[in-house]
């Protein structure tokens, strides 16, 4: 196919999620998150640009697919990167898929989700937003361009009150910047009182770019990240992990804190799989209605 691809960039066995196709609208993502792995291989990384001739590649796809195999928007940038205010790509992407019989995922930091409700509404969907702090001023550091945490979880509170199946990514816990527990409590909190369902986490995985941006960031902290990653850490396919028992300690406590509160956990590329919730996965395909 030309603009869906089948989805497995990392080829990792961390990963147990069922197969899907990734349509990404855009090369490149405007948000510019520090942490971000996409500036490892996509050129130009953080100038977001329209995929050429994107609907018309959609139509001719969307025709051949399997459409028992859902279809994730996006992974390499997000969909309602600061361009689509302009471009209506997703609506217009949306708007095609509504006539497929297609289920869809979409994964994204950004309230303008909110524009499309009207069209959610006739799809199988899920939507994931990420929100890796609540606080205000960090989140500006860290994800200078995304949307503010408040109006990522009120989009959350909105799309749940228009029946449209939310999760809420943690993701990344950056290690001595956003893995306060209590900060992590309250944040489950809001989002349980906001109606999502179920919460993904897991623990910042290095490439040498974003690692790089993150300690000359935070420069007072650079000896005990590098400490963290470089002397106590292990390298798995192709990330720097920090130590098990770091990931653990943490991931072990959300896990707990989701579940209690009657909502499903999933890591995501930890090796970790007994803190998941059964039947579930971490792109949070389990939620979708007709395809499981």
């Amino acid at each position: 196919m030309n603009i869906i691809k089948s989805f497995d960039p990392w080829r990792s066995p961390l990963c147990p999620c069922p197969p899907k196709y990734t349509l990404n609208p855009y090369s490149g993502c405007g948000f510019k998150c520090i942490y971000c792995y996409i500036t490892s291989y996509i050129r130009d990384a953080y100038n977001p640009r329209p995929k050429k001739d994107i609907i018309k590649r959609l139509k001719s796809d969307l025709d051949k697919l399997d459409r028992h195999i859902v279809i994730a928007i996006s992974y390499s940038s997000d969909p309602y990167t600061p361009p689509e205010g302009d471009h209506l790509l997703m609506r217009k992407i949306l708007s095609l898929l509504s006539r497929y019989d297609v289920s869809v995922l979409i994964a994204t930091k950004s309230n303008l989700v909110l524009r499309d409700i009207d069209i959610l509404k006739k799809i199988d969907v899920v939507v994931s937003i990420t929100i890796t702090t609540l606080d205000k001023e960090l989140s500006r550091i860290i994800e200078p361009y995304a949307p503010s945490p408040s109006s990522r979880l009120e989009a959350l509170r909105r799309l749940s009150e228009n029946g449209i199946p939310t999760s809420l990514r943690i993701d990344p816990i950056i290690p001595y910047l956003t893995d306060d527990f209590k900060s992590i409590e309250e944040l489950i909190n809001i989002s349980h009182e906001y109606g999502v369902k179920h919460i993904v986490s897991s623990i910042y995985k290095a490439k040498p770019d974003s690692f790089k941006r993150i300690i000359n960031i935070y420069k007072d902290l650079k000896d005990r990240i590098r400490r963290l990653y470089d002397e106590l850490g292990l390298y798995m396919y192709g990330y720097k992990y920090p130590p098990y028992q770091y990931r653990y300690k943490i991931l072990s406590f959300i896990s707990r804190y989701v579940k209690n509160l009657g909502m499903k956990f999933n890591t995501c590329r930890e090796g970790m799989r007994f803190l998941d919730s059964p039947d579930s996965y971490c792109d949070a395909s389990h939620m979708l209605k007709y395809r499981f």
